[in-house]
């Protein structure tokens, strides 16, 4: 698959760009953890070590 992005001009745009993909890239990766086989607990202890490995 082939996507064409035209990229924003000014720094307001990009950074608004930047925030809309990683709002969509964190959906995705809630979903996937949402379908694993394992109890919630795990999936909450598994989105918490995620979070906390961005805090570094």
């Amino acid at each position: 698959m082939n996507v064409i992005v035209h990229l924003p001009k000014s720094p307001e745009g990009l950074l608004n760009l930047h925030k809309r993909v990683a709002a969509v890239h964190a959906e995705a990766v809630l979903k996937y953890i949402a379908k694993l086989p394992c109890p919630k607990e795990q999936k909450l202890e598994l989105v918490s070590s995620i979070q906390n490995s961005f805090k570094d």
